[in-house]
């Protein structure tokens, strides 16, 4: 009759123990490894937030840098505008200096002209004498003609003044200077503003960026239960500072 076989020895009491902790190192590791993934994720995300926060800063120096250079600009436009204007303004004010001698000058010649034909009849020598200083009336007027810088005067209507129109002759040297069709002082502000305005938007855009660091920052650092909910947070922040800042280099405002 065959001898009943023996049951296996137990194992050691070491190697019981040294399963256990293999098990438990087994199972920290498990879970430590998705934890060291997603603060590397983190610790990206904020590096790129960084730079994207700090391009925005620099977007932003340069629409204010630009928004002085403009306002310098137009204030320059705007003092030379008004030099040409000031300048065109006394050559009218010039004419209608000239403007009552020259009629004067005109007006004796017409005189002198008209009395020389009551004599032509009677006293044909004295009408020939007021004929001649009626000439050198005329003489003198086309002379003074010379001196009308804007526009020479039109003749008016027997025995009437002649016309001059100051406003009209203004607008006209005013559209024919080529230096003062070049200046465009309010458009230069208006971009100066805009710039402004753009350069404020920038600046908050970096507060939206900053404030997704603080949100990833604490990502790093809270317990496992909310550090998600933090760096969505973050994530959400970057994401919407970023289309604006888009946005706001597309539309200039």
């Amino acid at each position: 009759m065959p001898e009943p076989l023996a049951p296996p020895p137990p194992p050691p009491p070491g190697d019981e123990a040294a399963e256990a902790v293999a098990a438990v190192e087994a199972a920290e590791a498990r879970e430590g490894e998705p934890q060291d993934r997603f603060r590397t994720r983190v610790a990206i995300a904020i590096a790129v937030v960084s730079i994207l926060g700090a391009v925005v800063a620099f977007t932003g120096t340069l629409a204010g840098q630009s928004a002085t250079e403009l306002d310098q600009s137009g204030i320059e436009d705007t003092s030379t505008q008004q030099q040409v204007i000031t300048n065109l303004s006394g050559t009218v004010d010039e004419d209608l200096r000239n403007l009552a001698p020259y009629q004067e000058d005109l007006k004796a010649a017409d005189i002198l002209q008209s009395q020389a034909a009551t004599l032509d009849n009677t006293d044909p020598s004295a009408a020939a004498q007021l004929r001649a200083q009626a000439q050198s009336y005329k003489v003198l007027a086309r002379t003074r003609e010379q001196f009308f810088r804007g526009a020479i005067p039109a003749p008016g209507a027997s025995g009437a003044p002649v016309q001059y129109d100051p406003v009209a002759t203004l607008h006209r040297l005013e559209a024919e200077n080529e230096q003062l069709s070049e200046l465009r002082p309010d458009a230069t502000l208006a971009q100066a503003d805009a710039k402004h305005a753009q350069g404020v938007n920038l600046v908050g855009l970096v507060t939206l960026f900053i404030a997704a660091l603080l949100f990833l920052t604490l990502a790093q650092f809270t317990r496992p239960a909310i550090r998600r909910l933090f760096a969505a947070a973050g994530g959400a922040t970057a994401l919407v500072a970023l289309v604006l800042w888009i946005v706001v280099l597309v539309t200039g405002g």
